[in-house]
């Protein structure tokens, strides 16, 4: 055991925050100083945020970073570890810098750099050399830290192994500063990792993990500490920031600390509303609320975020509107205490369709008038955004998204899509959920029971069993299985070409929805880059030879 101090910082950052950045890395590491650390630990990219993305194409942003870098170092009086990005002749690299006595002592660039899902770093930096071990004394004591920065600890698919040759060159702890972004079961996979190594390698394990909300990405933080038997010194707090001072001389003793699914997926979509609200400038939402489970959920999930107090739900109920729909809404509100009102369409939609009357002589009712009432919906609700400064958050589901059962420029309207990344089936998972937590019915069960409805024509209902078809499309959009695999799974036949096909010529939909939040392993949206225009039918040889 090494007699040493050690704050992990996980702290909420913004991309391009230069300011606020710095006086936030400032603050914490005086509250670790005060806390008695001798080492102070922050996340990936500290200094800028993550992910800057093209930002790092602007001149002026690399220099600010490198400059505020230079202001915290001489404030610096006991050693710390900071992620910025570092410039030198002409190329950039993602770098952690160790500190100390007002003087950079070393800097490591990050050797492994993601390139798939949401992640495209290779686009940006150039790799690091090779693994480095920083030599550090505190008090007399000199320590051997291998340092890591987030995918040099994927290394499975690498050629070099980042963990095992920082062992080999002799290091005594390995410290890992992330910005890691959640989905779904991704503290296990951490947890089971880190704990590999330690097995392979006997050395200690500091993971320091960023939180907050950025765009499409949920950052959880959930730092972990283990100690040279695999055993966990430390976990840090979920989707909140946190200061953990780990003491490597105590033996670890604890158990990973899990939630249940549906409260996890819940707390990440709050972070994700909560942050992209405070980074935007948004102090208050809007949703079109029509009594259905998924304008009910995102009702919860923005009250949770925001406080109920902030939070506008407008019922626009037209002449196939249900009582019960409006009465559910209506309820939902009272229950969480946030704003309600109803503002009637029929009229506006019977002046649309009045003044096109003359060039629709003849044809049939049907889609088309089915969408004139969504877009009237979808402009009276960014009335309210425009007029009031209301961030308004769609409504759809990743189901949904993925069959084109939504409108453009009507219910697809918006600055984020709050549940565009939960199924079907997670919709009535986490609506269940939320009223079993409170120990009380928050969402009426009238919402949860009844048969889910446009209510866009008369006695409409969805077209879609979603107990099939919602664990399809997730096996399509997740785990991109052919076709054939699905038929040969037990899927029916013409189902699985129908909504293969559903999804794959709606993509033109998804590609103007509003930004969602990611929380699965494949998420609409920067992870997945699908041509609009594209003919394949997710079938293997038997098509070409048709």
């Amino acid at each position: 055991m090494l007699p040493l101090k050690i704050a992990l910082c996980q702290i909420n950052t913004t991309v391009g925050a230069f300011r606020s950045n710095l006086e936030k890395v400032r603050d914490w590491y005086e509250d670790a100083i005060s806390k008695g650390a001798e080492l102070v630990v922050f996340p990936e990219l500290s200094v800028t945020g993550y992910p800057p993305s093209d930002l790092l194409h602007e001149s002026d942003f690399v220099f600010a970073n490198e400059y505020a870098l230079k202001k915290f170092a001489k404030e610096v009086t006991i050693p710390a570890i900071v992620g910025y990005v570092r410039s030198s002749a002409g190329k950039l690299y993602n770098s952690a810098v160790l500190i100390n006595k007002g003087e950079i002592v070393d800097i490591y660039d990050k050797l492994l750099l993601p390139t798939y899902d949401v992640f495209d770093e290779r686009r940006y930096f150039t790799a690091g050399d090779s693994p480095r071990i920083w030599y550090l004394e505190i008090d007399g004591r000199k320590y051997r830290i291998g340092i890591e920065i987030c995918e040099d600890l994927w290394d499975a698919d690498y050629p070099i192994k980042v963990t095992s040759e920082l062992s080999r060159l002799g290091a005594e702890l390995i410290i890992n500063i992330s910005a890691s972004p959640f989905h779904e079961g991704r503290l296990t996979d951490r947890y089971q990792l880190i704990k590999s190594k330690v097995s392979a390698t006997g050395l200690p394990f500091l993971y320091c993990n960023l939180i907050g909300g950025q765009d499409e990405l949920v950052f959880d933080g959930q730092s972990l500490a283990i100690d040279g038997a695999g055993k966990l010194l430390a976990q840090g707090a979920a989707f909140s920031e946190q200061l953990m001072l780990i003491d490597l001389e105590q033996p670890g003793q604890s158990e990973l600390v899990t939630t249940s699914r549906e409260e996890e997926l819940f707390n990440a979509l709050r972070l994700g509303i909560k942050d992209y609200m405070r980074k935007s400038g948004f102090k208050d939402v809007v949703i079109g609320l029509s009594g259905g489970i998924d304008s009910t959920l995102v009702a919860c999930i923005a009250a949770a975020a925001a406080g109920p107090e902030h939070v506008h739900g407008i019922a626009m109920p037209s002449k196939y509107s249900s009582d019960h729909s409006v009465n559910d809404a209506r309820q939902l509100a009272k229950n969480l205490g946030m704003d309600f009102r109803i503002v009637p369409i029929q009229k506006i939609v019977d002046s649309l369709e009045s003044e096109l009357a003359a060039d629709f002589a003849g044809l049939e009712r049907g889609l088309t008038e089915e969408n004139n009432q969504a877009r009237v919906r979808g402009d009276i609700i960014m009335a309210y955004s425009n007029k009031l400064n209301w961030l308004v958050i769609s409504c759809g589901n990743k189901t949904e998204l993925a069959l084109g059962y939504c409108t453009l420029y009507g219910d697809m309207v918006g600055g984020l899509a709050a549940i565009s990344d939960l199924s079907k089936t997670d919709v009535y998972a986490l609506a269940r959920w939320i009223n079993s937590h409170a120990g009380e019915e928050i969402i009426p069960n009238n919402c949860i029971a009844k048969a889910p409805s446009a209510e866009l024509s008369p006695d409409q209902v969805d077209p879609f069993d979603y107990e099939i078809v919602s664990p399809l499309v997730d096996a399509i959009i997740e785990d991109r299985q052919s076709t054939k695999t699905l038929i040969e799974n037990g899927y029916d036949h013409d189902l699985v070409r129908e909504i293969y096909q559903m999804v794959q010529r709606n993509e033109y939909k998804r590609r103007q929805a509003a930004p969602g939040i990611r929380v699965s392993p494949k998420a609409f949206g920067t992870g997945r880059r699908v041509p609009i225009v594209n003919h394949y039918k997710g079938t293997s040889l038997e098509e070409i030879n048709e």
